[in-house]
């Protein structure tokens, strides 16, 4: 491994007494924003995704836990590779306390210690089988897939609203602002004409570059852990403080910025390596997802998978169906990992 790779992964105790307090407190005086429960449930899966680290990844340099202070109570805070990380080691003061966690999320460049190269993980995504460093990074540049879409619509629904679609939206329309699509593609033709895209990906570009489209319009995404480069993400807040400034918010809104705006950054500045994402899955925690996830796990294919929480899992199936991803999920990793005491 050419350059040490972190781990950054965030976690809440939504059961913690003083976390509750200050967000009935904030809750309403905060109205605008997303206060769904779904944005805090604990599915009692954290520790697997620890033991998935140490069995598929146990080349990680170090792991930084994001915490609101309060960490598992299961987790050895003195292991070599664990760094605890509270929300006030990083996040400026006036943006604290916060419910929000693209909030928490575009800080984490401002992380001390934390190296160049790192892989950034919702607690909801699990490396399900092997990988090797190369998985993240070649050359020094993260792997991905800057596959475009102009047909990317959705629809509105009352549950979860418009999902982070406008936010997305959001993400594009700052980044056409220091970017001209136009001349993206020719500094490096491979990485948007390549072999890496599927044909519907490789035809959007072309329709965009057929009618020299200055601006960009939208790319597909997988919610799996993303690798970053953090001059990726200090280059962007150098040149976007307002917009990013304005995205800190206490509970989640729509029209703000989201991480994959560093993403999009990597895109726009060629700092990429291309790759085929065809080996990542994502279900949303449903009953009728339950069959398929458990599916997932076992599947020797897919090496990253996401089990999203969603405010269409209602209160009445949730603990049902937690039941059976843990059942799930202990049968792949019964053994504790040396993270656990």
């Amino acid at each position: 491994m050419k350059h040490p790779i972190d781990f950054v992964v965030t976690w809440l105790d939504s059961s913690d007494p003083e976390w509750q307090r200050q967000y009935n407190e904030y809750k309403g005086v905060s109205p605008r924003g997303d206060s769904s429960v779904a944005r805090f449930r604990d599915w009692d899966l954290f520790k697997y995704w620890f033991r998935a680290v140490e069995t598929n990844a146990p080349w990680v340099n170090r792991v930084f836990l994001i915490t609101n202070g309060t960490i598992p109570k299961w987790i050895r805070r003195d292991h070599p590779k664990l760094v605890l990380v509270n929300h006030e080691d990083y996040i400026p003061s006036q943006f604290l306390p916060t419910f929000n966690s693209c909030t928490i999320e575009l800080h984490i460049n401002k992380i001390k210690q934390l190296s160049e190269h790192f892989v950034y993980f919702n607690d909801d995504c699990y490396i399900n089988n092997p990988v090797t460093p190369e998985y993240y990074f070649v050359d020094g540049l993260p792997c991905d897939n800057n596959a475009e879409t102009i047909f990317n619509t959705t629809k509105y629904n009352p549950l979860d609203r418009f999902f982070i679609r406008i936010s997305m939206f959001v993400d594009i329309c700052v980044l056409n602002r220091h970017f001209n699509r136009n001349e993206v593609w020719r500094q490096s033709k491979r990485r948007w004409l390549g072999k890496h895209l599927s044909n519907m990906s490789r035809l959007a570009s072309l329709l965009l570059i057929f009618n020299k489209w200055n601006l960009f319009v939208g790319f597909n995404w997988k919610h799996v852990e993303q690798p970053f480069l953090k001059s990726v993400m200090d280059e962007a807040w150098e040149k976007e403080p307002e917009m990013l400034n304005e995205s800190c918010t206490r509970f989640r809104r729509e029209v703000t910025l989201n991480p994959y705006f560093f993403r999009y950054w990597q895109f726009a500045t060629n700092r990429f390596y291309p790759v085929k994402l065809d080996r990542v899955a994502k279900y949303r925690t449903i009953r009728k997802d339950v069959e398929h996830i458990c599916r997932a796990l076992k599947n020797k294919k897919i090496l990253s998978l996401c089990i999203n929480d969603t405010p269409r899992c209602t209160e009445e199936e949730f603990e049902d169906v937690k039941i059976e991803l843990i059942k799930a999920f202990e049968e792949k990793y019964p053994n504790k990992s040396s993270f656990e005491l």
